[in-house]
């Protein structure tokens, strides 16, 4: 029984969890610190590890204009999309220069 209420504790965490992924410029990590705190601020907790997502909800602030960067994005979309599909994340948000390029 109580690995049971463990697990939905572990759940409750996770539910009030945003992972921020950042990639290109400084100014996207600026952009990202702003965000984190806003959300810090409103009770969130805010990871920034895309290698360990821990969330229900994701943000990649992308980049439009640094090739690397650019592709870097696409696949991380790509990559956080196939997670929402298969039911690992419940909300995902797109954010920076290559979703306002779109």
């Amino acid at each position: 029984m109580s690995s049971w209420i463990h697990y939905l504790e572990q759940r409750k965490n996770e539910k009030n969890t945003i992972d921020i992924i950042t990639l290109g410029c400084s100014k996207n990590l600026v952009d990202s610190e702003k965000l984190m705190k806003q959300l810090e601020a409103n009770g969130y907790k805010v990871t920034h590890d895309s290698e360990r997502p821990q969330g229900e909800i994701a943000v990649i602030n992308t980049c439009g204009f640094i090739g690397d960067a650019k592709e870097e994005s696409v696949n991380m979309i790509l990559e956080f999309c196939q997670a929402k599909e298969e039911g690992k994340l419940r909300k995902l948000y797109v954010m920076g220069c290559l979703s306002n390029a779109i």
